[in-house]
Order: C-alpha cells, then structure tokens, then sequence
C-alpha cells in the first residue's frame, strides 16, 4: 500500500514538475515578446520623435547631403546621410542615435567632426527614422546592420578609418559592436550615456513605474525562461545585447561620456562600463551638471574639447 502511495506520489510530483515548466516556458516566452515589443517610451518616459525625419530630408537638400541606403543581412533596407568632408579625407565617423530617435538627433554634432577634418555617416537605426524595420532590436540584429555600413564605407573608400559615436542606444550599439568579431574595424569609440545591462535597466524601470518590486521579482524568478525563449527565437543569450559585457572585449581607444545628473541611466553605470573596458586606450568624462545624454548641450566646448584631444591621442 505504502509502495503504491509513494509511486503515486512521484508521478503527482513529476506531472506538477513537468506543468511548471510548461507555464514557465509559456510566460518566458510571453515576457521575451513582451520586452522585443514593448513601449519602452512610455516605460522609460522618453519622447517619441523616431519617424520625424522631414526636417532632415529638407536639410540634405538644402546642403547637398548624400541620402544613402544598404539592405540588411535579413533583407531590411536602412538609410542615412553621407556628408563628406570638403577636405579630402580617410576618417570618417559614423553617428548613432538614441532609442525614438532618428538620425537628425546627431545634428549637432556634425559640425564638430567637420571642423576635424572627418566625413560623417548619419544613420537611422532599424525601426527608426527612414530605416525599415517596427521597432529597436536591442542589438540582436544592429550589429550585423553597423558592419553592413562600415561595408559600405570601405566600398567607398578602401582607406577609410572609421569610429563611432553613439549616443545612448547608439552608444550601447556601439559598445557591442566594438566588441564583436568585427570590432577590429573600429578605429575608435565615443560612448555617450550608455546603459550597461539593459534587461537590469528594464526591470528596474518597470518596477519604479508599477510601484510594485514583486514585478522585478517575478521577472528574476522568469529569468532561465526567458534566456531559452530568447535563445529559441534568436540563437543568442542575454550577454550578446548587454554593452557590460561587450566592453570587456573592446580593443580600440574608447570614450566614455556621461552625466552626473542622468536620471535615466545612473552615472554609477559609465564607471562599471569604464573598469571593465578591455582596452588599453579608455578614458572617462563625466558633465557634473548634465542630464542624460545632455552634454554638448550643457557644455558644448567642453565637449567639443575632450572629443578632439581624444580623437588626436587615438589617430598617433
């Protein structure tokens, strides 16, 4: 009697067992799509201006920009801005804008890689600007999207030397493309306000706006569910999309900027990102009085100023 209770007992144990994994992967799955799609601007609180690109096809041709386009790996067309340098020359830099933003957001910072002599590629991240594609994909597919540009680039000129400057998601994107199996192509990097581990980022902001850290524990206690969901869909784990990681295989001289008032990604972030770094050429410079992503425009000569000494020491 004893021995069939207890037989009856494991299978009881091993159906619960097998249904908890079940719902586990079936909500894994649910979190994974839900953090691909979400509105992050409204999680986040950032204002969406990803398709308000009029403005910058009025300027191309206003000053004779160069509109260009490369098709993605999976068939994505991706478009941008090519201005070249009236100064005949190699260096070129390629500027990436932040999550809902477009390429115009990297206006301000033409002027300034100009003046240094470099061509500029402006480029809208895939589901951004003029780019195809509905949404961010976190870097599951931007990295492959920057090495079809710096293709293009080296088709244009097979001397080229070519950095990036990214700012917030452009500069998490960087990072992890610095960081990858192409990362030798990057002649430098500027990382301005990237966040390190976005999935950590995530949650805490999800918990601040649902006022409720049982989400944040229900998402911790999801986590193994959710990397096997991310893995199905994508053959990748969490570590591939997190700059925290990736700056740990950076060789190139790199920038790190950010501001000691940022709200949205904690100044702490830069210094984890900076100790980290595993190049041998890093340096760091945080604006006392900026927000996030702020700082040429709280001190643009300032700014201008640390880019150009950093841009003169990586180019000996």
């Amino acid at each position: 009697m004893l021995r069939r209770l207890w037989k009856m007992m494991k299978y009881s144990i091993a159906i619960i067992l097998v249904l908890l994994l079940c719902a586990g992967a079936y909500i894994g799955n649910m979190a994974f799509e839900e953090f691909y799609t979400a509105r992050w601007d409204q999680i986040l609180g950032i204002e969406n201006h990803s398709h308000e690109t009029t403005n910058m096809r009025q300027i191309e041709k206003e000053r004779n920009w160069e509109p260009v386009r490369v098709n993605a790996s999976d068939g994505t067309i991706l478009r941008g801005t090519y201005i070249e340098n009236p100064r005949k020359s190699h260096n070129t830099v390629i500027l990436l804008h932040g999550l809902y933003q477009n390429r115009s957001m990297c206006l301000p910072y033409v002027a300034m890689y100009r003046n240094m002599d470099y061509n500029v590629l402006l480029i809208d991240q895939r589901g951004h600007g003029d780019s195809q594609g509905d949404h961010t994909d976190w870097g599951l597919s931007e990295t492959d999207d920057i090495n079809m540009w710096y293709q293009w680039l080296h088709h244009k000129d097979g001397n080229v030397r070519a950095g990036l400057h990214g700012i917030s998601l452009g500069a998490a994107m960087a990072l992890l493309y610095a960081g990858s199996e192409w990362g030798s192509n990057v002649a430098f990097v500027v990382a301005d306000s990237s966040y390190g581990n976005i999935i950590s980022l995530g949650r805490e902001k999800l918990g601040d706006a649902s006022g409720d850290k049982r989400a944040v524990w229900g998402y911790n206690i999801l986590d193994p569910f959710f990397q096997a969901a991310m893995f199905f869909h994508t053959h990748k784990l969490v570590d591939s999309i997190e700059p925290a990681q990736a700056v740990k295989s950076i060789k190139a001289p790199i920038l790190f900027i950010h501001g000691e008032k940022d709200m949205l990604v904690p100044v702490k972030t830069v210094h984890s990102l900076y100790d980290n770094c595993g190049s041998p050429d890093k340096h760091i410079y945080v604006f006392e009085d900026s927000p996030h992503a702020a700082g040429i425009a709280t001190n643009r000569q300032e700014y201008m100023r640390i880019v150009d000494r950093f841009l003169a020491n990586s180019e000996k």
